[in-house]
């Protein structure tokens, strides 16, 4: 997983290089920039994959198995997006021709099978009983949780038919991150929930390092979470309603 992790980090370095020397745009963008942009996400995902499915202790088969329903998935994806890219087209909510229609509910179906191997590894770790349960454990725990909220996310603009409420898509854009600056935009509450993965463990330690009560640990990282949930799912109100965060 770390290894495929670091491949996509090379392929984000190849495409930026693509956006270079091909000045072709898609939808207002240069045609390598979503490419570029998962490539940089899937890698960020796996390597964090990987360093929390370390911290399981037993049912390695299981973890060993939900890695590889993660890595097939994630190789699926990144691999239907640069090829949308090359043709010069979308790859997200694609319906102009049969093929298009098939890759992009080939897609669809790839994230779902993620989810579902996510969910699979948020099982195991609510599954493995610790003497003493950290705040990074229960980071790990809560991070996974929000991850898959985050997840649906994805199914929400779908059903949607795009990202943009009150606006089409590709209209004007918050720098680096292209989110809407005129309308609401259901990609801000999707990234917040998926990076509940890095930031929640994270705090998890930080909380370690400075409690050594364990219920007080517990209740940080409790809190924490809920905290990190309340943005999310602001940004998502805001988003329904038609509202920018810019």
């Amino acid at each position: 997983m770390s290894r495929v992790g670091l491949a996509h980090l090379g392929l984000f370095a190849v495409l930026l290089v693509c956006m270079v020397f091909d000045p072709r745009q898609v939808a207002g963008f240069n045609v390598w920039l979503k490419p570029a942009k998962f490539a940089l996400s899937i890698s960020v995902y796996l390597l964090t994959m990987a360093w929390l499915m370390g911290e399981i202790q037993r049912a390695r088969r299981a973890a060993a198995l939900l890695a590889g329903v993660i890595i097939a998935t994630m190789i699926l994806e990144q691999t239907l997006i640069t090829m949308q890219a090359a043709r010069g087209t979308t790859s997200h909510y694609n319906n102009a021709t049969p093929f298009d229609s098939a890759v992009f509910s080939l897609m669809g179906l790839g994230v779902a099978a993620n989810s579902a191997a996510a969910l699979g590894v948020f099982l195991l770790f609510m599954a493995e009983r610790r003497p003493v349960v950290t705040a990074y454990i229960m980071g790990i725990r809560l991070g996974l949780l929000i991850f898959l909220l985050g997840s649906v996310q994805g199914f929400v603009m779908i059903a949607h038919g795009g990202h943009t409420v009150g606006a089409a898509d590709g209209g004007p854009g918050m720098p680096l991150v292209g989110w809407s600056s005129v309308a609401g935009d259901l990609r801000v509450a999707h990234f917040i929930g998926i990076h509940a993965l890095q930031v929640l463990p994270i705090l998890g330690l930080i909380i370690d390092r400075w409690s050594a009560d364990p219920r007080l640990r517990v209740g940080a990282a409790l809190l924490a979470a809920a905290a990190y949930l309340g943005v999310g799912l602001a940004a998502f109100d805001s988003a329904v309603r038609g509202r920018s965060w810019a």
